[in-house]
């Protein structure tokens, strides 16, 4: 039984830095070259009405996010968080995919040199992270003592 609890707790330790790492390093390269990040953004069909909005906000969500994983408390708000941010990424990449004749890339870094097929494969292995980081972090707070305020 200790065993399933140190696993349980090496892989949620590994989803959260995974997460953690990500998010703020997608934030940081969207920010540095925030004017390059605002006009790859404007060329989506999609999104090109909220492109000053949306350069401000996506890198907002991401610096968020990581902090709330990072925080214990609300971690499992930060996982909820990171699976509705990387769902709606995948689904607007599978949009982009599906009915874009142009697909314009907004990545920073290293993400910047995936394809955009790779790339959706990629969030879509991260959401799936989150979703198995949620259920672990359900099992843990079920399982931990409870303590009485009263």
């Amino acid at each position: 039984m200790k065993t399933i609890k140190i696993t349980r707790s090496i892989i949620m330790d590994i989803i959260l830095v995974l997460y953690m790492v990500l998010f703020l390093y997608a934030a940081l390269m969207k920010l540095f070259d925030y004017q390059v990040f605002q006009v790859q953004i404007s060329r989506s069909p999609l999104i090109m009405n909220y492109a000053a909005t949306l350069a401000w906000f996506v890198p907002s969500i991401e610096i968020i996010a990581a902090i709330l994983l990072f925080i214990p408390r609300t971690r499992l708000v930060g996982l909820f968080f990171a699976f509705s941010i990387m769902f709606a990424f995948s689904a607007y990449i599978g949009y982009m995919l599906i009915f874009s004749p142009s697909l314009p890339c907004s990545c920073g870094g290293i993400l910047s040199h995936m394809g955009w097929t790779e790339h959706l494969i990629f969030n879509i292995c991260f959401t799936l992270l989150a979703a198995l980081g949620i259920g672990l972090q359900t099992k843990t707070t079920k399982s931990a003592p409870h303590v009485s305020l009263s």
